[in-house]
């Protein structure tokens, strides 16, 4: 389904709310419901944040969300005519929201296809961007060829999927934002000349830490106040950070904290690449937490180095590993760990 943004017809909220009406198909339904709220007299929004939590609802400003557009625009210096674009996220999350966003305020022409693990597999034409998640990434490698700029957002990239993605022409950038946020705040090059290993904040955000080592964000022209996160990172400079994990993930394992992201990381080229796994913990009565590794599909033999466990890094080693056939996960595969976990237990 195209959506041609530079027609003139495309200008008020009656025209979206017809399309909404003519529409059988819920992922199309969804888009012109989110048009015809952005192009009506409302200057809020209302969506719906906590993919990682308890979902909530928040209110956005549209000034607000489209000052992040104009950002996340002139930093990719795409904000020229003629710019055609692939949407390819459900517009239940902001990511897919801000891409229409995106698309208005610059009049681009965008190819809508329902959201699925591979939205690349019958794509036969070239698209200047596109936004997705490391799944659908994972199982887009061998179409890339087709996107000029990929966003990476949703959750963090595997050390696997990364050095994959130095074989491209495709330019991949890891996205950091939130739903409060309206979007994009800080962004990092993952592959090609220039690629980087932080992220750097655009220039209108200014970055703290809490106690917990935990972001916090502000920015004048898109928000109120400081947005706290629960995002474990390192501080390179004023505006530059390392991501580590989520501090609502973290495992306190006979008093040593560890964060499974970090794990996660030391492991990941042991397991097939195919393979979607990650770090928990059952209850235990002598560590009242015991780290163990989940891996979807099937059993299968594995073995992981005890040399990738010496020094600090003993404590990463897991005490047992379960294998689940089928994750939990939402529509943007980022899996539940909890309720995954839960099925151990």
């Amino acid at each position: 389904m195209w959506i041609d943004f530079s027609s003139n017809e495309i200008s008020n909220s009656s025209y979206f709310l017809k399309k909404k009406n003519e529409e059988k198909d819920y992922w199309k339904k969804s888009i012109f419901s989110f048009l015809k709220d952005w192009y009506s007299n409302k200057p809020i929004l209302s969506l719906t944040s906590g993919t990682t939590g308890v979902p909530k609802v928040i209110f956005l400003c549209k000034e607000h969300m489209s000052e992040r557009a104009i950002r996340t625009v002139e930093f990719l210096k795409i904000n020229k005519k003629g710019i055609k674009g692939l949407l390819c996220l459900s517009t239940d999350f902001i990511a897919a929201k801000m891409f229409l966003v995106r698309a208005i305020i610059f009049k681009w022409k965008i190819y809508c296809v329902p959201p699925s693990s591979n939205p690349l597999k019958n794509i036969k034409e070239y698209f200047d961007i596109t936004s997705m998640v490391p799944m659908q990434v994972f199982f887009s490698l061998k179409y890339l060829k087709y996107i000029k700029i990929i966003l990476i957002g949703g959750y963090s990239i595997s050390n696997i999927l990364e050095k994959k993605l130095q074989d491209v022409s495709t330019i991949c950038y890891a996205t950091y934002g939130l739903t409060e946020t309206s979007g994009h705040v800080a962004i990092k090059k993952i592959n090609g000349p220039n690629k980087s290993t932080f992220y750097k904040s655009f220039q209108d955000v200014s970055l703290r830490i809490d106690n917990r080592n935990c972001l916090r964000i502000f920015s004048p022209y898109c928000m109120d106040s400081f947005v706290q996160t629960n995002d474990i990172v390192h501080m390179i400079s004023n505006n530059t950070f390392i991501w580590i994990g989520r501090y609502d993930n973290v495992i306190n394992s006979g008093g040593i904290k560890i964060i499974p992201e970090l794990v996660e990381k030391e492991i990941s080229s042991f397991i097939p690449y195919e393979k979607r796994f990650f770090i928990s913990s059952i209850p235990d009565k002598i560590l009242g937490e015991k780290l163990i590794l989940i891996i979807e599909g099937a059993p299968f033999s594995l073995h992981i180095p005890n040399t990738i466990f010496n020094g600090n890094k003993k404590f990463y080693k897991p005490k047992g590993i379960f294998f689940i056939s089928h994750f939990t996960d939402d529509l943007l595969g980022k899996f539940r760990r909890k309720e995954i976990t839960k099925k151990i237990i």
